[in-house]
């Protein structure tokens, strides 16, 4: 088992959002002698849309990079689409491959927060049929993407001033992002955790146990699970819980 001041816990948001929404639990785990990291994302608000995932993949990997050559033992926290250019990103990079390479450091998990678990030559579009979702609002030349209806879907547990806090911070994603193929489902060799949302409208809990239990362990891949009673953004409204859950993750054996 590791000291917590040999591991990087390394944050991923979600499309639309910024390493902020992470704050809240970062400071509970630095509080706990953890070092922090947090990412942003390409895709996030860029002055020119991304044509595919690959910039989000190269930012998520130097920060890895930078936190195993440093010796570290890497805990990657991803939410929502930001599991899907992080699994790529780890490819080479985990504990596993790193040892094996007589190389220090690596990622020793990944702590799926209401993320998806996307198969290899999948896109995370193609993966549910390949379909806009009915809140999806995207511009006529397919570059951007945005919500229509946040505070419904990502935000439905939330008090209203912390909902329209939230929802001004929010900004245009990368709509070919959702088209990229994934090369490397890491989550099928790294020990990973998921936590279950029960109020999540993004992605329902029975979309969620599909990724875990079907596509996971129909392939037999166990992954952890973790539940809490929230909806598509945990770390506002049940920081605590959240920052527990990593901290089981980050302490188990490697």
């Amino acid at each position: 088992m590791s000291s917590p001041f040999d591991t990087t816990i390394i944050f991923v948001p979600g499309a639309w959002h910024g390493p902020e929404a992470f704050f809240d639990v970062g400071d509970r785990l630095r509080t706990n002698g953890y070092n922090i990291d947090y990412v942003n994302l390409a895709s996030v608000g860029p002055t020119t849309h991304l044509k595919d995932f690959q910039p989000d993949v190269a930012v998520i990997r130097e920060h890895i990079t930078k936190a195993v050559s440093a010796g570290q033992q890497v805990v990657m926290v991803v939410h929502s689409y930001g599991g899907v250019p992080t699994s790529d990103a780890v490819h080479g990079l985990d504990y596993s491959s790193r040892q094996a390479a007589g190389q220090p450091g690596g990622v020793t998990h990944m702590f799926f927060c209401c993320s998806f678990l996307i198969p290899v030559g999948q896109s995370l579009q193609g993966a549910f049929g390949g379909n806009d979702l009915p809140w999806y609002n995207v511009s006529d030349d397919k570059t951007e993407i945005n919500p229509m209806t946040p505070e419904k879907i990502f935000y439905n547990d939330m008090p209203q001033d912390m909902v329209r806090k939230w929802v001004a911070k929010l900004r245009p994603h990368s709509y070919q992002t959702l088209h990229s193929k994934v090369e490397h489902a890491m989550w099928r060799t790294v020990p990973s955790t998921y936590l279950y949302c029960l109020q999540d409208n993004a992605i329902p809990i029975a979309v969620q146990e599909l990724m875990v239990k079907e596509w996971a362990g129909g392939a037999g891949v166990t992954i952890r699970t973790e539940t809490v009673d929230a909806a598509h953004s945990p770390f506002f409204t049940k920081p605590d819980e959240m920052a527990v859950a990593i901290v089981k993750a980050a302490e188990l054996k490697i």
